[in-house]
């Protein structure tokens, strides 16, 4: 019987006795973010700059963009001056009612604004913002955009919501058409694929990196140092699953900036790879 008590005694303060926890699984190491063909191209124009000596002139191409937008409101938004019929200015055009040149003057209005905005683009895409605040990079990145809205809506629904000489029905047909021309302009001027100057420098020093060494590393999900060789002796018992082989700058991205001794002495005595210049950047 006092055995019986003992058993149910030593039962019931297992129970209360709080369960051990599992221990917890080491995180795998997140994925480095590839660059984005944008980046990419990028990278590559600027060390071309940099080969040659001669710098694309993206300057002119951003003069060029605000000349082009600047007509673009002309083509749009032209008044009549003094007693000169000039054939510009659609909202001009609508409110006398000559819709040929109406229309003429939309086209031209959308061409110069799409074509304001390649130049735009063409030139992020070799000189891309340097600055590292998220509004600057959306307004410089996306000023396209932001002119195709201006232009097309922002000064066009002013104008008619405040000319006296439209009725109420054609102010509302010029509105939906103010809103398709921007909705169509803005769709072919935005950047689908920005770029920061971050993000080029990025590529360039992987790009070096890898020109230095071609074959990149090999490292596993749960140590802490880097292989030159996959054969390696401390990689024996690793499985393929948790061998990671990438870029010299992706193994220092995930925290493994030592090389491993065995690497290190196989290297130095083939004399393949200097071992002082593999290390990561301070």
């Amino acid at each position: 019987m006092e055995e019986e008590k003992k058993a149910t005694a030593a039962k019931a303060e297992e129970k209360k006795a709080p369960a051990k926890k599992a221990p917890a699984k080491k995180a795998e190491p997140a994925e480095a973010k590839k660059p984005s063909a944008a980046a990419l191209k990028a990278a590559l124009a600027q060390m071309e700059e940099q080969e040659t000596g001669k710098k694309k002139n993206t300057v002119l191409w951003r003069v060029l963009a605000f000349v082009m937008w600047a007509l673009a409101i002309v083509a749009m938004y032209l008044p009549q001056i003094g007693d000169w019929e000039l054939p510009f200015g659609a909202m001009r055009m609508l409110v006398l009612k000559n819709y040929t040149a109406m229309i003429i003057d939309l086209v031209v209005a959308v061409a110069l604004c799409i074509g304001a905005a390649l130049l735009w683009k063409k030139a992020n895409h070799i000189h891309p913002v340097k600055s590292h605040n998220k509004i600057v990079q959306f307004i410089w990145n996306q000023l396209g955009l932001i002119m195709a809205f201006l232009i097309f809506f922002v000064i066009g629904l002013a104008l008619i919501l405040k000319n006296d000489k439209l009725d109420q029905k054609t102010k509302r047909i010029a509105i939906a058409a103010l809103a398709v021309l921007t909705l169509l302009v803005g769709g072919a001027s935005a950047d689908y694929h920005p770029v920061t100057q971050d993000e080029v420098d990025k590529v360039t020093q992987e790009f070096n990196i890898d020109i230095q060494d071609p074959d990149g590393c090999f490292w596993t999900t749960y140590g802490r140092k880097y292989h030159l060789y996959d054969d390696c002796q401390a990689l024996s018992n690793t499985s393929a699953e948790n061998l990671h082989h990438t870029s010299l700058n992706e193994a220092w991205e995930n925290n493994r900036g030592e090389l491993c001794s065995f690497c290190a002495k196989r290297a130095s005595d083939s004399g393949a790879t200097d071992t002082t210049a593999i290390t990561p950047a301070e």
